[in-house]
C-alpha cells in the first residue's frame, strides 16, 4: 500500500496549533505571589551556587540543577497531582533559570515560559516583510551567537520562512536555541517576520546590519 505524507507535516515536523504544544506553562516571579489552586508553586531556595554548564555548551551556558530537579519531580508526580501550570518564586539570577526552558537538554520539551520579570538589557524589534530562507536565517543566528552570544539575553519571535505554510516560532538565549516549531496558521496582523531582542551592549542597527549582510550572501 502506498503511503502519502500528511498535510500536517512541514519542514520542522508536525505543525502545531500553539507555539509550545502541550508543554506546561511556567510563570517566573520575584518573591511570593498569590495564585489560584490550579498552579503548582515552586519556591527557589537552592541558592546562587545551584548552577551547572550544559554538556557540550560554553562556560556561559549555565542552568539551574536543583531547581531543574524539583520541576522534574513535578512531572513524575503529575498522574497523582495534575500539573496545569507552574509558578517559580525566585530572587536569583534569571538567566540560568530561563536557559533551562530554552534547551531540550534541560526542560525545553516539557515546559515553556509564559511570564517572566523583565530582563535588564537593551530591548528592540527586528521586522522583515519578505519571506526568508531558513538557511539564511540559520547563518544569521549562528554568526550572531558566535560573535555576541554572551550578550544575547533572548531572541524570540515568528518567521515567515519560504516553503512553510504557517509562521515558524524561534527562540534563542545566548548560545542555546530551542527547536523551531511551525504553526498551523498565522495570527492576525500580517505575515511579516518579527523578532524581539533583549541584549546587553548590542544596538538594534548592529543586528539589522548583520541580518542584511548575511541575507545578501545567501
Amino acid at each position: 500500500m502506498k503511503l502519502f505524507p500528511s498535510p500536517d507535516i512541514g519542514m520542522f515536523g508536525r505543525r502545531q496549533r500553539h507555539v509550545r504544544g502541550h508543554s506546561v506553562p511556567v510563570t517566573i516571579v520575584r518573591g511570593p505571589t498569590p495564585q489560584d489552586s490550579d498552579t503548582m508553586i515552586v519556591t527557589d531556595t537552592f541558592g546562587a551556587d545551584d548552577v551547572v554548564s550544559l554538556p557540550g555548551g560554553c562556560i556561559c551556558c549555565t542552568v539551574r540543577v536543583g531547581l531543574q530537579g524539583a520541576l522534574r519531580r513535578l512531572l513524575a508526580e503529575r498522574e497523582q497531582k495534575p500539573l496545569a501550570r507552574v509558578l517559580i518564586e525566585t530572587g536569583e539570577d534569571l538567566a540560568p533559570i530561563l536557559r533551562m526552558f530554552a534547551s531540550e537538554q534541560a526542560l525545553g520539551s516539557e515546559f515553556h515560559v509564559e511570564v517572566v520579570p523583565l530582563l535588564d538589557g537593551n530591548r528592540f524589534m527586528l521586522t522583515e516583510d519578505a519571506p526568508l530562507s531558513w538557511d539564511a536565517f540559520s547563518r544569521f543566528a549562528t554568526t550572531l551567537t558566535a560573535l555576541r552570544g554572551v550578550d544575547l539575553l533572548q531572541m524570540k519571535g515568528l518567521l515567515n520562512i519560504a516553503g512553510c505554510r504557517g509562521p515558524v516560532a524561534v527562540q534563542l538565549m545566548g548560545h542555546l536555541a530551542a527547536r523551531p516549531v511551525e504553526l498551523q496558521a498565522w495570527p492576525e496582523g500580517g505575515h511579516a517576520s518579527r523578532l524581539e531582542f533583549i541584549a546587553r551592549g548590542i544596538e538594534a542597527q548592529t543586528i539589522r546590519t548583520l541580518f542584511d549582510s548575511v541575507r545578501a550572501i545567501a
